[in-house]
């Protein structure tokens, strides 16, 4: 399962990080970003998980640079099979 944390200091805004739900990272409140087509995408933790505006923006920053559709949203394996 992939996990976006708040990436330590000079290693940029976000981390991309691999857990299962038994092992997810400390931090108390978790945010799922669900592909408005198949329902998958990242667990946010930490400060991203806030959802106060510096927070969505980083997300948002995160998902353009992976290829997401921000309108849905939508994945980058959907926005692919949408283009087809």
């Amino acid at each position: 399962m992939t996990w976006l944390l708040t990436g330590p200091t000079g290693t940029g805004p976000v981390v991309e990080g691999h857990f299962c739900r038994a092992f997810a990272p400390a931090g108390g409140r978790v945010v799922d970003v669900a592909c408005a087509r198949c329902g998958d995408g990242p667990l946010l933790a930490g400060d991203l998980a806030a959802g106060d505006e510096a927070a969505t923006a980083v997300v948002h920053s995160w998902l353009a640079g992976t290829g997401w559709r921000l309108a849905g949203p939508v994945c980058l394996e959907c926005v692919g099979e949408l283009s087809r």
